[in-house]
């Protein structure tokens, strides 16, 4: 009995080994997969096998069978009747070896019509139809054993006849449990890409419409206004908003790839100078005193419009994150990596936001899609590189990017 026990533990693993194929590939099963988990469990079945007498052998090798057969098909039941019949031939040899073609060809015969639909059968018919199975099999190998040669004990009889029905009973529910997980964890993987989805929409009609409807309103204005001076104010308005719409749109396209550059060698102090530069009247307007220590000669291999825009994205988010003023610290330096740390005074974040940090559609601003600092995010990993966050609430926060130097 301890040998078809050990058989049992063989085909719980090898089910178990299903549920780790989803997870890893998240797809179904093939019939491949199938067949490279079915043949080294019947193999390792049959290796230890119950003698009942000589020629006759007891073990578990039909439940991977009817297992494999009767979710993966036909083709997959043959073939492993092919399986079977040469390990029989090699492990036992030639004796009594067409009662083991006629006893799985006939099972075969069976399963070929129910293996159609045995996916839609309610649990209580896959139960039904596996212990059929199971028992016409069992009773198939006790007779032919008790037949050859009658020494085996009645209790025997009825441990050899119970242990592999309830063994296939604990297969099948087993197998269907996992099934059901696989089932529900792709439904719910489905919900979150819509989900994604939606916000995703929804960002783009608020993040997009509103600078575009404010441009909007002040160009229609400018039809109406003859003052100069007002004219060219709203010029400017409708400018911004338009800005900010690009902005928006240019933090969707990293995500897609959609405009690459050729990669290049970038002056990592220049590029920053630029983007501070350009922040300069946001930062004014916030009284933020921008301090850059920026190391000369250090070079990087990159995208420059991409690097630029992280570098943008990282240093407005600091800045956002000071509404009462403050300063913002950009240091540069090279060692093993080029270390770049943006450094700010403003309200800082908890373990949980620094958690969560670069996530999409997370921000503690309240208005702001997070998409961002996920770009930023995505920018250095494409550049093989990598960010660390390091904050205290009320006390700021300092954002590490290391990224491979490159050769000028």
């Amino acid at each position: 009995m301890t040998l078809l026990l050990l058989d049992f533990l063989f085909i719980i693993t090898g089910l178990l080994f299903f549920a780790l194929y989803y997870d890893l590939k998240k797809k179904f099963p093939s019939k491949v997969c199938a067949l490279m988990v079915a043949i080294p469990v019947i193999l390792l079945c049959m290796l230890f096998s119950y003698e009942i007498t000589e020629g006759v052998y007891a073990d578990l090798r039909r439940i991977p069978f009817f297992l494999a057969s009767l979710y993966f098909g036909p083709l997959v039941s043959i073939i492993l009747v092919a399986v079977i019949v040469v390990f029989r031939f090699i492990l036992i040899g030639p004796e009594l070896i067409h009662l083991v073609i006629f006893n799985y060809l006939l099972a075969f015969l069976v399963i070929v019509p129910i293996s159609k639909r045995f996916s839609y059968y309610s649990l209580k018919w896959k139960l039904g139809i596996m212990i059929i199975l199971c028992t016409y099999m069992s009773l198939f190998n006790l007779s032919f054993g008790e037949l050859y040669d009658p020494k085996t004990k009645a209790e025997e009889y009825m441990l050899l006849l119970i242990v592999p029905v309830a063994a296939s009973v604990i297969a099948i529910l087993c197998a269907e449990m996992i099934r059901n997980l696989i089932t529900l964890k792709r439904k719910e993987q489905q919900l979150e890409k819509l989900n994604m989805v939606g916000q995703l929409a929804a960002s783009i009609s608020h993040e997009v419409r509103n600078p575009l409807t404010s441009s909007k309103g002040f160009l229609q204005l400018i039809r109406e206004e003859k003052d100069v001076e007002l004219q060219r104010q709203f010029i400017e308005l409708s400018l911004v908003g338009i800005e900010q719409a690009t902005g928006v749109i240019e933090d969707y396209l990293t995500f897609t790839d959609a405009v690459p550059d050729e990669a290049v060698l970038i002056d990592v102090r220049l590029a920053i100078t630029e983007v501070a530069n350009e922040l300069e009247s946001f930062s004014s307007e916030r009284k933020i005193r921008v301090h850059l220590e920026l190391e000369e000669g250090v070079f990087i291999r990159g995208q420059r419009r991409s690097f630029s825009q992280c570098m943008m994205n990282m240093m407005r988010n600091s800045i956002d994150s000071m509404p009462a003023g403050g300063k913002l610290t950009v240091k540069v330096e090279k060692k093993e990596k080029v270390l770049i740390s943006i450094c700010d005074t403003g309200v800082g974040m908890t373990k949980e936001q620094i958690r969560r940090f670069g996530e999409p559609f997370f921000t503690i601003k309240d208005e702001s899609t997070g998409l961002g600092v996920m770009a930023a995010h995505i920018i250095v990993q494409a550049m093989k590189g990598n960010i660390t966050v390091k904050s205290e609430p009320n006390k700021g926060t300092t954002i590490y990017i290391e990224l491979n130097p490159g050769i000028a």
